[in-house]
């Protein structure tokens, strides 16, 4: 088993605090942390914390807002530009498992879809084929200088990736989302199968029972498409980059995930996100469920 936790929103310097990194010592939670044009300096000294304390970590790279925030068609040069200044920052000899690539539509396109769906389709039609075809070439040669530098390279990735066909050349909601997910030689696939959003944002259209259907399911499907390399993330404990995200009730709807997810043979859990975990404490019961010590029934 293996389980991580996201860290969008806490800055570096808080996630070297002595305390935050023995507690995830202690569950054995590997930390992916965001890091912004901003965070370039902090990065060593990130990266020296968590190998003295015997955690292992990954870089989870984002962008400014105004290009996009996270990796995708429409921003694949500068996405990959600042990666590898990412990589640049991480000193010699450093220990840094992987480096996780967000796969979404533009930022503001997301923000404009959650207040209006229709408005981003002509927006993300735009794509050309050239664009498309330039985009996946500079993401696989950005998954390659990450495998030389000794590192992983994973993806996190909306659902709906899965309603694509995965035979043949097609790939309309890649495509739609901007999102080049499959042929791309990705050591671990995140799929955001986040049970408290898909229950939150239906409206109560989709009771909680419904949506740890669908978790079961894109699990199933997740292990079908990608193998050994699927996991999920689930989630959510606190908000985001949106800032209106719906959460978890408790600690015991984590655990609860964590099962399910297990039980339809997905082994890799990611939680969104730590600065949640440690706001919405105490942070021992939300990583006890998530390493599945707690009693979900």
């Amino acid at each position: 088993m293996r389980r991580r936790i996201w860290s969008e929103t806490l800055p570096l310097a808080e996630l070297t605090a002595p305390a935050t990194l023995a507690l995830l010592a202690r569950y054995d939670v590997e930390l992916i942390a965001a890091v912004r044009p901003w965070d370039l300096p902090g990065i060593a000294a990130l990266v020296g914390a968590c190998n003295d304390a015997g955690v292992a970590v990954g870089l989870w790279p984002m962008i400014e807002d105004a290009d996009g925030r996270w990796a995708n068609a429409f921003n694949a040069p500068r996405f990959t530009a600042f990666v590898h200044q990412v990589l640049d920052a991480v000193p010699a000899g450093a220990r840094v498992r992987d480096l996780a690539v967000d796969l979404e539509p533009p930022f503001g396109v997301v923000t404009t879809a959650l207040r209006s769906p229709t408005a981003v389709w002509p927006t993300l039609d735009s794509i050309s084929h050239a664009r498309w075809v330039a985009a996946r070439r500079q993401f696989r040669a950005l998954i390659g200088s990450v495998h030389d530098r000794g590192m992983q390279c994973s993806a996190a990735v909306l659902p709906f990736v899965l309603f694509d066909p995965s035979d043949g050349r097609l790939r309309p909601v890649q495509r739609a989302l901007a999102a080049p997910v499959d042929a791309l030689p990705w050591d671990h696939v995140s799929v955001m199968l986040y049970t408290s959003m898909i229950e939150g944002w239906s409206r109560g259209l989709i009771p909680r029972p419904r949506a740890l259907d669908l978790l079961a399911r894109g699990a199933v499907a997740s292990r079908r498409r990608f193998g050994a390399a699927a996991g999920v993330s689930v989630g959510v404990v606190d908000v985001g980059a949106l800032g209106n995200e719906p959460r978890y009730r408790d600690p015991a709807e984590l655990a609860v995930d964590v099962a399910v997810s297990r039980a339809n043979g997905v082994h890799t859990i990611n939680l969104f996100d730590l600065g949640g975990v440690l706001r919405r404490g105490p942070a021992e019961a939300w990583l006890e469920a998530l390493a599945g010590a707690t009693n979900t029934g």
